[in-house]
């Protein structure tokens, strides 16, 4: 059964947490002397947005809302060069369809990844199942503030974080970075096939720098040629940045064409996005974002700016709560689109992580 969204918020603000996206605090599990280790790992965002949403012709409208808009649950299993993992995500039941037997709106678990790997040497890594892919965890990982939003490729549906297929990444020597190939169904992690045709994703971060305070910088580039759709529309990904992954201070700026949209061989797409997190002091963190996205080429008026600012705190090192503010302006033709997209939001969200 659904939790209440009260409570859902109170267990967010509660939990322990401890950085997804950063190495994990976790203990592990050891079965005896074998070598194999298990971690368990329990994320979870909750808040409490307002909305405020222009309506043509008539005075604007506002809402209010507690959400659980994450809750994952993983088991990464290690032995010797070997390594499995298993992370499930809550998601509504009415999300695409509703379940026979599920009430309606209820949580219900799906698979967000479930791959085997085999890691020798820890230079090679290749990854089998439901992995993720190599663009969206490398911005994500970046931005480091996926509590406040996801990836601009993620949100505009433009690109999948996970997918079923394979991928192989090269670690580079001297902390230059890494380079990587994957293949997939390129429907994403949440559709299934409906073509023969596959994705083939071709990605690098490389630091060209990593000495003399510049270690942080790295250059980013993928390029992913799909299709998608029964049939075998055109979906080809173009993303180019750069980053800066330091400690006190993370940013990028990193744009995205799109060939092939939402099964619309000729939809030609844009997309920009520049962040930066500080702390500026310690357990403070500032973020800012802006991004702009050109819905389709073909029409005028058809872009959308998104500013999107947060100030938060990390209670203790598990435990981080943000207020945030961000305002959706599109074009009239996105507008026509996308009913209620011109919106200003203000949130409180919290982020606790195992």
């Amino acid at each position: 059964m659904r939790l209440p969204a009260r409570l859902a918020l109170l267990l967010g603000l509660s939990a322990p947490v401890a950085a997804w996206a950063q190495p994990a605090a976790s203990p592990a599990t050891s079965a005896g002397n074998t070598g194999l280790v298990v971690r368990p790992g329990l994320e979870v965002f909750a808040q409490y947005g307002v909305r405020s949403t222009a309506v043509a012709g008539a005075s604007s409208t506002w809402s209010h809302a507690f959400d659980a808009p994450r809750v994952h649950a993983a088991l990464t299993g290690e032995y010797g060069d070997a390594r499995a993992r298993v992370l499930l995500e809550a998601v509504s039941s009415t999300l695409g369809g509703t379940i026979p037997g599920v009430p309606a709106d209820a949580f219900v678990f799906r698979l967000r990844e479930a791959y085997a790997g085999w890691t020798p040497g820890r230079m090679l890594r290749v990854q089998l199942g439901v992995v993720p892919t190599l663009t969206i965890p490398e911005v994500e990982g970046t931005w480091r503030l996926r509590a406040i939003a996801p990836t601009a490729l993620e949100q505009s549906t433009l690109g999948a974080p996970a997918d079923l297929g394979a991928t192989v990444r090269v670690q580079l020597p001297r902390s230059f970075g890494w380079v990587g190939v994957g293949a997939y169904n390129g429907e994403g992690y949440t559709g299934r096939e409906l073509d023969r045709g596959k994705g083939v994703e071709l990605a690098a971060s490389v630091h060209p720098i990593p000495a003399m305070g510049f270690a942080p910088l790295a250059v980013f580039a993928s390029y992913t040629v799909g299709s998608s759709g029964v049939a075998s529309t055109r979906a080809d990904r173009l993303t180019a940045g750069l980053l800066w992954q330091g400690t006190t201070i993370r940013a990028g700026a990193v744009g995205t064409i799109a060939w092939g949209v939402a099964g619309d061989a000729g939809r030609v797409a844009y997309l920009l996005e520049a962040f930066t997190r500080v702390e500026p002091m310690e357990r403070l963190l500032v973020g800012l974002r802006y991004t702009y996205q050109q819905r389709d080429d073909r029409f005028e008026g058809n872009q959308v700016h998104t500013a999107l600012g947060t100030v938060g705190y990390r209670v203790i090192d598990p435990l981080e709560v943000f207020a945030a503010v961000g305002r959706s302006a599109p074009g009239a033709t996105a507008s026509a689109a996308q009913p209620g997209s011109d919106q200003w939001e203000f949130r409180i969200v919290s982020r606790g992580v195992y």
